[in-house]
């Protein structure tokens, strides 16, 4: 008997905790964004946007998503509490954040050397973003939130997320109150970065030793560099590769804009996708929660169910998108005049045609993991690719002949060209028997002299980490 249910009962009551954390992390953008332009002026709150949009870049294609691994493979590990198994996976997960952060820092040094050069910053712009990129390692959570995650500490999230966004208020409040220039301002944002990282580092480590008693060992994370489960490799690279090409998009995109209109235009361009991200924010929270209960249905073999829910929450984002996009229309040059204290013609048009973009994103939300779970790995990477791929042209054609409406056409038909092929996919699907090419021909392996069946994963959505945080 399905149990989908119960299911959805526990989604949207840690939807509620997450959303909280979101509607705290709004309140203070709204302050620390109208401190930060006013201090600053739009142009120099263009070339923080930039800053860290090139470190976030860096960030984001290094990811290799540790935290889907560690709930595909350590879901059931986890439910049969074999802390042996467990600890190798999380020294797995833990390993594949290390590499990361190496890759992390490098492309984030060579992107700054060529954006500056391309985009002739000053040498203090210059400075300013090599040192931003230094921090570039600690803005990945992976094993960390893949632990909250399994566990299912959900309530940790926004306690992070708010407490980051209040420390990223207060720093520009003093900026603002004192005239501080743009490098205070960088080191702020850094701050907010690096105590974002140190929060989750520090629930996910004292999770793991109150609720099931297991405690991390160097020789855990250094050693057995060789150890992986069969399968895991390949389920990392490929959920990597797809998750990457999509989040990382949002901030060549901003790269881009900025490089043909100027920081200016770059910074009303990152701010109108923020309003539209924040406006479909609650109903993201839902990306992070639904994973890990497909998880539970795939390792039950509630195919029924699974396929159920995920269509019932396709329902409810269907009409909450409606709503989303009458709210865009009649208030959203206000929002972004309140952000800002700036009054811009055509900024009311903007964020209605990036609402539409987040919207078909969202609607995304729930096919992915379903089509992850029904063996279609393999589509969503060659399809990311592809659309990703033909994605810079056209925004760079349109930008070019059309300013900032053209950026936002382009954003906007990027998304629905992946909303379209994704929903075609997972209806062929939902009526194939469900296959997964990278389950192991042997599902037994030995450790221990036990039996350590295969789990099922999800998959994540942006950071944008489907943790949506309001970034400048």
């Amino acid at each position: 008997m399905s149990t989908h249910p119960s299911a959805a009962r526990r989604i949207f009551h840690n939807v509620s905790f997450l959303t909280l954390g979101r509607i705290a992390t709004a309140i203070c953008s709204f302050a620390y964004i109208a401190f930060a332009v006013r201090a600053l002026g739009l142009a120099s709150f263009g070339l923080l946007i930039l800053i860290h949009s090139l470190g976030i870049m860096a960030s984001t294609f290094s990811r290799m998503q540790s935290w889907q691994t560690l709930i595909r493979y350590g879901n059931d590990p986890y439910a049969r509490r074999d802390l042996v198994l467990l600890r190798q996976i999380i020294g797995f997960c833990i390993r594949l954040d290390l590499i990361s952060a190496v890759v992390a820092v490098c492309i984030g040094v060579i992107s700054v050397t060529f954006y500056a050069h391309v985009a002739h910053w000053s040498h203090w712009v210059t400075f300013l973003a090599y040192g931003y990129a230094l921090i570039c390692p600690f803005m990945y959570t992976g094993w960390s939130n893949g632990v909250l995650r399994l566990t299912e500490r959900f309530h940790l999230v926004p306690v992070s997320d708010t407490c980051t966004a209040i420390f990223r208020t207060a720093g520009t409040a003093v900026g603002y109150g004192l005239h501080l220039d743009l490098g205070f301002f960088v080191l702020v944002w850094a701050g907010a970065v690096l105590m974002d990282y140190g929060l989750f580092l520090y629930f996910a480590l004292s999770t793991l030793r109150r609720k099931i008693g297991l405690r991390l060992r160097w020789r855990d994370v250094l050693g057995q560099w060789r150890w992986q489960l069969p399968g895991m490799w390949a389920f990392t690279r490929s959920t990597s590769i797809n998750q990457t090409l999509g989040a990382v998009s949002g901030h060549i995109s901003t790269l881009v804009v900025g490089s043909l209109l100027g920081s200016a235009e770059a910074a009303v361009f990152r701010i109108c996708r923020q309003i539209a991200d924040g406006i479909v924010t609650p109903a993201q929270m839902l990306s992070p929660v639904l994973y890990p209960e497909l998880v539970k249905m795939r390792d039950r073999q509630d195919w029924s169910g699974l396929k159920r829910l995920t269509w019932k929450i396709f329902g409810i984002l269907c009409a909450v998108s409606i709503a989303l996009l009458l709210v865009a229309a009649f208030f959203g040059g206000r929002i972004f005049s309140l952000m800002l204290h700036i009054h811009l013609h055509g900024t009311t048009y903007y964020i209605s045609i990036m609402l539409v973009s987040a919207v078909l994103t969202l609607l995304v939300v729930p096919l992915e993991p379903l089509l992850t779970v029904m063996g279609q790995i393999g589509f969503l990477m060659a399809n990311r690719t592809w659309i990703t791929l033909a994605y810079f042209p056209v925004l760079y054609g349109l930008t070019r002949h059309f300013s900032l409406a053209g950026a936002c056409y382009a954003t906007a038909l990027s998304s629905f060209v992946m909303f379209v092929t994704r929903l075609w996919r997972a209806v062929a699907s939902s009526l194939r028997p469900p296959a997964d090419p990278l389950k192991p021909a042997s599902p037994a392996i030995t450790h221990t002299e036990e039996t350590v069946p295969e789990s099922a994963t999800g998959h994540a959505g942006g950071e944008t980490q489907s943790r949506v945080v309001v970034e400048a």
